[in-house]
This record gives structure tokens, sequence and C-alpha cells, in this order.
């Protein structure tokens, strides 16, 4: 069950708002990111600010202690600012009991606050190598950064929450006081918790402020120090492996030289927002658009035979499509803010998320024909070994579609040995000169391939759309 799906609010909505609608009752392994925080908007515009504020702060304090000591009134009070309660549901471990965030306690704030008091005079004080803090602190990982970004950040996430909770028009919901205003956010079934709602362009699941590989890669290291970390490398590979953790983090510690070079290299580096379409870590929200798209569908397939069986999978998966993209419901999917068309993955991933839920049905094996890339185009449907169907999708801007009837399709039926062909086409603009050519060409030379159109070209709402009896 997702997000969408326990709150009753539509997933198609969800992605084109940009929320990340999770699964619930796992762990998704996503987190905040402080790196993507530059080029955040909306609720989130001059978070990354916030960010610097906070540990700013925290560093005048930390400048000020003489002892790590309790008797010290800084030592505490800068302590006191890196020590997190847990944070509320943030919908990246939504359950329906509720799953509050990781605290940062007594003994791990102290931890971070003596770390930096050791690496801070190496950085000039720079406030945003806090941001580091995963890199350079045992027991503060991806989890506890992405906490301490929700906690500092708190109101803007209630304020995002606010609206997107209004957007939805989600139903079970409470009210939430926090520094003297209110918000509204979902209330989590059992728990009586807020969730915290998150967008997915601040999102990763490995953030760059806690990747230690990545920030010894990112650092301007000189030639000797470069030549250490590729023997701690070397030697690694030797027994097999990477290097632990803790072997990294050891070898940054020991040379204070580093600590610059990972921060100006950490500054440099762009920030790139997580791939949601690609999804190499599988968190993404097909499935639920594809539930949403078929309902609860009842196929009675008995009485029909194996070939029967792929051919009745085939058709509703495409009827279902069809359906949807034509009454618009996945204009939304398909397309950008712009507009635009989006890249043919897109498509592609929604009708294979279709078919699998009509391949369970028809009791019909759905496979992708590919390397699960951004160039996986082909579906495989089969019961066996004989009775097999293969479809190629691709949109009406492709500029090769000619070839993907000619030659791609052909040329993948016959590796597989399968003689039922489909060509599945989007179309997604008004300019058909791709797809007319390719009309063109079949009425001159067909194969025994089926050719398939399905029109995606947004419509303008009923409401703006002339009649023609005017």
């Amino acid at each position: 069950m997702y997000f969408n799906q326990l709150f009753k609010v539509s997933a198609i909505q969800m992605r084109k708002l940009g929320v990340f609608n999770r699964e619930i009752g796992t762990d998704s392994k996503m987190f905040v990111d402080p790196k993507l925080l530059e080029n955040a908007t909306e609720e989130f515009a001059g978070a990354k600010n916030d960010v610097i504020a906070h540990f700013s702060r925290v560093i005048v304090l930390i400048r000020k202690i003489k002892e790590e000591k309790d008797t010290d009134a800084f030592w505490v009070g800068a302590c006191k600012s890196m020590r997190f309660k847990e944070t509320p549901n943030t919908g990246l471990g939504c359950a329906e009991d509720g799953n509050d965030g990781n605290a940062i306690g007594k003994v791990l704030s102290a931890r971070i606050v003596s770390r930096a008091r050791q690496i801070l005079p190496h950085v000039d004080y720079d406030p945003e190598t806090l941001e580091l803090l995963g890199v350079f602190t045992e027991g503060l990982g991806c989890d506890r950064i992405s906490d301490m970004m929700v906690h500092i950040l708190l109101p803007r996430f209630l304020a995002y929450t606010t609206r997107l909770t209004k957007e939805l028009q989600i139903q079970k919901t409470m009210t939430v006081t926090y520094t003297g205003k209110t918000y509204i956010c979902p209330q989590a079934t059992k728990s009586q918790k807020p969730v915290i709602l998150v967008p997915r362009s601040i999102l990763k699941p490995l953030p760059v402020a806690a990747d230690i590989g990545q920030a010894l890669d990112n650092a301007d290291l000189n030639e000797r120090t470069r030549d250490a970390a590729n023997k701690m490398f070397a030697d690694a590979r030797e027994r097999g492996g990477m290097p632990t953790t803790n072997e990294m983090r050891s070898f940054i510690l020991t040379r204070p030289s580093i600590y610059q070079q990972i921060l100006q290299g950490y500054k440099r580096v762009p920030a790139v927002q997580y791939d949601f379409d690609f999804d190499p870590r599988k968190v993404s929200d097909f499935d639920p658009i594809a539930s949403e798209i078929v309902g609860k569908p009842q196929i009675d397939v008995k009485g029909l035979n194996v070939e029967g069986r792929v051919q009745r999978c085939v058709d509703e998966t495409i009827s279902h499509l069809r359906q949807s993209i034509e009454d618009n419901r996945l204009s939304d999917v398909l397309y950008d803010d712009q507009g635009k068309p989006r890249k043919e993955l897109i498509a592609q991933r929604v009708i294979f998320s279709i078919a699998k839920i009509f391949g369970k049905l028809c009791n019909v094996d759905v496979a992708r024909e590919s390397n699960s890339g951004p160039g996986a185009v082909d579906f495989r449907f089969s019961v066996g070994h004989k009775d097999r169907l293969l479809i190629e999708t691709k949109l009406s801007t492709h500029e090769r579609l000619k070839d993907g009837y000619y030659e791609q399709l052909p040329a993948y039926g016959k590796a597989e040995g399968i003689k039922n062909l489909i060509l599945l086409i989007i179309r997604v603009t008004e300019d058909d000169k791709h797809l007319k050519a390719l009309r063109e060409s079949i009425a001159l030379k067909s194969l025994p391939i089926h050719v398939i159109e399905i029109d995606a070209v947004r419509k303008p709402s009923a409401s703006k759309r002339r009649s023609t009896t005017d």
C-alpha cells in the first residue's frame, strides 16, 4: 500500500505536484539531501540559508568552548543546539501506526560538537562544514542528517504539507501548532500523529553530505594524499572489497589538510536530483499509478486457452492504457510542466506496471526485454515457451519510428523466436511527420506486425472547448 492509497488520493496528481508517494510499511531508503536545498523552490526557497544560519549560531558557541565539560556553558549550549527530538512522521518512513525519525540525543550531539571543534579550525569555521558531519562523525548516518534537516526546516515542511494536504483534498487530517502557527497535516490512521509530506526534488538515496567515498572523489587532493587514498582502495580490492566506512573516515581524520579540500569539493559538486523515472532504487510511483488506472478489475479467463490468456492480458493492458490516456488522466505523467512530452521511459514504465496487474489476473508472465535502463523498449507476454507476444513502445516523436517497425521489432522477434509482434505508438504531438512516414511506408510494404496507435495529444479542458454547432 502507498500513501495515496492509504489516504485515498490520486497517485497521478501526487506525481504532478511532485510529492513523494511512499510505500507504507517499508523503508524507502530516501533522505533529505542538504545539497539539493540549494536549488529548492516554493516553500523551500531559501531553505539552504536557514540551515547555514542554524549552523552559524552553533559555531558561535563552539568557538567559545574552553572545556568539553558540563561546567562549560558554551559546551552545553552547543550540544543542545545540535540535539534534536524525533521528527514527526515525514512520509519517508510512513506507516499506519506512525513512524518517527531518529533523534540526536545527548551522547551523539556531544560527539558531533567535539568532532566539529576538531574540524572547524582547519576550514576557517565555515558553517557549511556542518552539512558534512556524516562524513566526519561516527553514528551520524543518512537518516539522522535527513531528520536534522527536517527539524531545522520544520516550519517549511509544515507549510508545504498544509498546501499539499489542501490541494490533494486529503480528508483525514489534524491540526498542528508549531512556534505559534497552525498547520494542517494528514493524520496517520492508528497513531493519531501528523504525517509530514516531502517534495521528491530534495530526496536522494544517499545524500552527497553523507557519502565518504564521494567526498574523497570530489576533494582536490594533492598528489601525495591522492596516492595514499588510491593505495587504501587498492588494498581493499586485494581483500575482495571496498574500504570500510571506518577506514575511510580514519584516513580523513588523520590528515587535517584534507578537511578544506573535502569542503571545497562539496561546494563545487553540482546538486543533481534523483531520477525517479529511471529509478534504480525502485522507489517510484508507477505501481500505484497503474493501480489507479486499472481500479479493481474482474477477469474471467476460464475457458480460454493459453493463447487466449496472453491475448486477453495484452488487450486489457492496452485498453486501460488507451482509456486513461485519451480521457486525459495520464497527461500529467506523460508531459512536463511546460507541456512537452517526457521521455519514452515514462510510458514504458506505466505500461509495464499495468501489464503486471493483468498478467497476474490472466496467469501470464510479463517481463521487460531489456537491460532495465533508459533504452528499455520491449515487453514480453508469455505462458511457457510457445505462446508468447512481444510489444515495442515508441512515442510518435521518435525519429527512428520506421526503424522500430522494419528493423528493431523484427530483430527482437527473430532473436526470441516470437512471431506475434506489436508496435505500440503513443501520439504526443500534432506534428505527425514521423508517424505519417511510417504509415506511408506500411501502405507500400507491410510486415506481419500489428501497429496500435494511442492518441495522447493533450486536449483543452471541457470548459475551454468550442461547440461544433457555434
